[in-house]
């Protein structure tokens, strides 16, 4: 409905002008069809010049986008413009034929208005064609700059939630009182707690101004903090790294992504003696890190943090053109990170 307004607007606006122009500058009377005939003559052409090259612009910004391969699609847009220009034209001259009970010929395309008027519908569709085009073009451009504004601002929000996460008091205070009950039982195993405690938040202190870190680091910083809950729930959490992912060295991540993954299967699963809870660690085929945990959810889970996916999914949105994916099924709950190339 939209649409047919818009045209119908064309039609009789630009249309009525043309014909209200030529009717004033051409000193020949004209009866009531003839009028109508012109009308539907020239409104007819303002629909396919102006609408016309508007639709064209609007599909060739779906499938050949000015932010992508802007080369491309300035080539698309002249040989488009070309070819529906030509298309269009043969359209005009059989309605004219049609019109005024004139039998219609191919060749009449570059002479039934007279030897320059192809010529001239041409270089004003493509004065029309290049002014919607442009029109498209600065819009994309707009709306880039303003979605990688936004992008920004997401990405910083998320890096800064992330380092409040790490230096949550509830971390914290967990952890402290697990170190005073091993400071009584094994002063050894609490000089490493101590150790790991230390290397989880300097890692959290030197990857805060990053971007990425190699997976290898992040994987360092998960036996870190895998260290530190495995002292407090003990056989209560299983957690499986596959070996392979030691090998990747040529691939990257967001810093903190496998603790707060880990740490929000934590938050949302129970891991009991009788129930302990699986946490797989793997890399796909498909150029994921997928972080895979059975689902055994508590009824209860404490107040959250403010971040977690949402976090993470945040910051891959200004990291990489994949987007997390997430995904519950038979029994498992899993995230595939996109894994980036260093």
């Amino acid at each position: 409905m939209k649409y047919l307004k818009e045209i119908l607007l064309i039609f009789f606006i630009l249309g009525g002008i043309m014909t209200s122009l030529e009717l004033i500058f051409d000193s020949d009377e004209r009866n009531l069809p003839e009028f109508l005939r012109e009308l539907a003559m020239n409104g007819t052409g303002s629909v396919l010049m102006w609408s016309g090259n508007a639709y064209l612009a609007d599909i060739l910004d779906v499938y050949f986008p000015w932010t992508k391969n802007s080369v491309l699609r300035l080539s698309v847009s002249i040989l488009a413009t070309l070819l529906y220009t030509f298309l269009a034209w043969g359209f005009l001259v059989w309605l004219w034929s049609f019109l005024y009970g004139r039998p219609f010929h191919w060749n009449y395309i570059f002479n039934v208005f007279g030897e320059g008027a192809f010529m001239t519908t041409l270089i004003i569709t493509v004065l029309i064609s290049a002014f919607m085009h442009g029109r498209g073009f600065l819009i994309s451009w707009k709306e880039t700059l303003i979605e990688a504004e936004h992008l920004k601002k997401e990405h910083i929000a998320a890096k800064y939630e992330a380092l409040k996460n790490q230096v949550n008091p509830h971390f914290l205070f967990n952890n402290f009182n697990v170190l005073a009950t091993l400071v009584h039982k094994d002063a050894d195993l609490a000089e490493r707690f101590v150790k790991q405690l230390a290397n989880v938040y300097r890692y959290v202190l030197d990857s805060r101004e990053q971007e990425l870190v190699p997976l290898e680091q992040e994987l360092k910083q998960l036996d870190a903090y895998v260290f530190l809950m495995k002292i407090r729930f003990g056989e209560s959490l299983q957690i499986q790294v596959a070996p392979e992912l030691s090998d990747m060295k040529d691939l990257s991540l967001a810093p903190l992504t496998l603790q707060m993954l880990v740490e929000n299967a934590l938050k949302h699963n129970e891991a009991s003696k009788s129930n302990p809870l699986l946490i797989e660690v793997f890399a796909d085929q498909e150029g994921y890190l997928v972080v895979k945990n059975r689902l055994q959810a508590k009824q209860n889970v404490g107040e959250s943090t403010g971040v977690g996916l949402a976090n993470i999914s945040g910051r891959y949105k200004f990291l990489s053109n994949k987007a997390v994916q997430t995904s519950q099924e038979g029994g498992f709950f899993t995230v595939k990170i996109p894994l980036v190339p260093s």
